[in-house]
């Protein structure tokens, strides 16, 4: 018996040291757009949601509410696909440089989860999944790459 087959959502939010328009951040800000265009012709990538600032009546969660923050969410193929793309290329040059632009010491962090093909989730199901793994910690529904459970 094979497992169904499951895509990998994931969820990644982060505050800035400054605004995303303030000049001390303009770089990270300036590449954005070139970076996401990377990952919609990165090998395994299936869908994103456009945009790093929601707009507070879509988002749905008071850190929001600081416009230091910013979220990205995504699926993709596999595992796999989206690791390569987060660690490897251009995404991965400005992740290790995201001392640079990011608060280490402000809300910031991520959370994958599996979801079936065509889904595109929203970002009241991204922070539900946020909400989860903090109340509850890494499951078999939601889990970090160190926790990462086979498609099932």
């Amino acid at each position: 018996m094979s497992l169904p087959i499951r895509h990998l959502a994931h969820f990644s939010w982060g505050t800035l040291h400054s605004p995303i328009d303030d000049p001390r951040v303009s770089a990270f800000a300036e590449a954005v757009p070139r970076v996401n265009a990377r990952a919609e012709t990165s090998p395994g990538f299936i869908w994103r949601f456009g945009d790093e600032r929601p707009p507070a009546e879509e988002a749905g969660w008071s850190l929001f509410d600081d416009k230091r923050i910013i979220a990205s969410y995504s699926v993709w193929e596999s595992p796999e696909a989206l690791r390569d793309f987060v660690y490897g290329g251009a995404h991965g040059a400005f992740f290790s440089r995201r001392a640079e632009w990011f608060d280490q010491d402000a809300p910031r962090g991520y959370v994958l989860w599996w979801v079936v093909p065509g889904h595109q989730p929203d970002i009241s199901e991204a922070w539900s999944k946020v909400d989860l793994i903090s109340a509850e910690g890494p499951s078999d529904e939601v889990f970090t790459f160190a926790q990462l459970t086979p498609a099932g």
